[in-house]
Order: structure tokens, then sequence, then C-alpha cells
């Protein structure tokens, strides 16, 4: 039963993992505000 959990416990972090890198990929820029003025700007995507 230990070994179902740790398992299973591995799988769903892989998934969790793979999920956010694909989300990632597709994004070419990210929207970005500055702290200091409050400017909001696109940048591009660092890879």
């Amino acid at each position: 039963m230990k070994k179902f959990v740790s398992v299973l416990l591995v799988a769903m972090f892989a998934l969790s993992l793979a999920g956010c890198g694909k989300l990632s990929k597709q994004e070419e820029e990210v929207r970005v505000k500055c702290p200091a003025c409050g400017y909001e700007f696109n940048a591009p995507a660092q890879d």
C-alpha cells in the first residue's frame, strides 16, 4: 500500500510539471508590471 501511494504521488507530480511546461511554451509574450511606477508592458518570453 505504501509503495502504491508513493508511485501515485510521483506520477501526479510529474503530470503537474508536464502541464506547466506545456503552458509556458505556448506564451510568446509575458505581461509585466513595473513595481515602481505601475507601467504595464509586454516582454518577450525567455527560453
